[in-house]
């Protein structure tokens, strides 16, 4: 576990995160109204893109669509005529993928600077990207890889998942406290605690909606990391699935963690993601 999700060439993977080819992405999927506090995009840096593409087909039907060659190639991921996540290529020393999340913000520069003034680090400033928007990307005080993103056109409709696409994400602290006192100086989020968790978990809102979670990271000797959410109709057939397509099951499904809903997974190339039954 210990190396899972390190990122060693964190140059090299924000290159893969900011490429020069920019598929249509922001037309597609924004309104005109913007959700600030909300994760609205997820990008997978993969080592090995054509892997993804098989895993991610086979488990959840989503289909790989390149952009651009060489190095500037990235793959958009579609879900039917859907855009759901962006891939690119990266390298790092240990050959693991890695979700990052992208938090809705009224300002990514300002809110660079003001991650930047509680103990985060800015790996990459604030960026205008076509057919996108304006991103950047930080690391935490705790480790903690995140996004920060104004789409050009708003942001995605504020709806219920629809399966096989992301449910949320999942703050997995080494610090809670820390980490509460980051995300509420740096999206203005309040907090508060599940009443029905058998853990003590923490749900990050803004205004009146509920917008993350996080809990005490379970995984020793790794660094404070995001777990992506993707909306599935049977867990247990969905992880065999995943098994069979290269996945690692870090938890099963079980009746003591939310009812059998949930499993961790690995994808084949590192990068974790849950699964987990939702019906609202």
């Amino acid at each position: 576990m210990k190396n899972l999700f390190l990122i060693t060439l964190l140059s090299v993977f924000l290159f893969a995160c900011t490429p020069g080819v920019s598929p249509p992405i922001s037309s597609e999927i924004s309104t005109s109204k913007y959700t600030p506090g909300k994760i609205v995009w997820h990008d997978l840096a993969s080592p090995d893109p054509e892997s993804s593409a098989r895993f991610y087909k086979s488990v959840f039907d989503w289909d790989a669509v390149p952009f651009g060659e060489g190095n500037d190639k990235v793959w958009v991921f579609r879900k039917g005529e859907k855009p759901v996540a962006l891939m690119a290529y990266y390298k790092s020393e240990n050959s693991t993928g890695e979700w990052i999340g992208a938090i809705s913000v009224p300002d990514v520069e300002q809110a660079s600077m003001t991650a930047k003034n509680n103990g985060g680090k800015i790996l990459k400033k604030a960026t205008n990207v076509d057919n996108r928007g304006v991103i950047s990307f930080i690391q935490d005080p705790q480790g903690a890889h995140i996004s920060l993103i104004k789409l050009t056109n708003g942001d995605p409709e504020n709806k219920p998942a629809e399966l096989n696409t992301f449910l949320g994400q999942e703050l997995w602290s080494n610090e809670p406290s820390n980490s509460a006192d980051f995300y509420t100086s740096v999206f203005g989020y309040t907090t508060s605690k599940a009443n029905n968790a058998k853990i003590d978990y923490t749900i990050f809102k803004y205004g009146d909606q509920n917008c993350a979670g996080m809990l005490q990271n379970p995984a020793s000797n790794v660094r404070s990391h995001w777990v992506p959410y993707i909306r599935v109709a049977d867990v247990n057939a969905t992880v065999e699935k995943a098994k069979s397509a290269g996945a690692q099951v870090l938890i099963s499904p079980s009746p003591d963690i939310r009812n059998g809903s949930v499993a961790l997974l690995l994808d084949p190339t590192g990068a974790p993601l849950a699964v987990q039954v939702y019906n609202p």
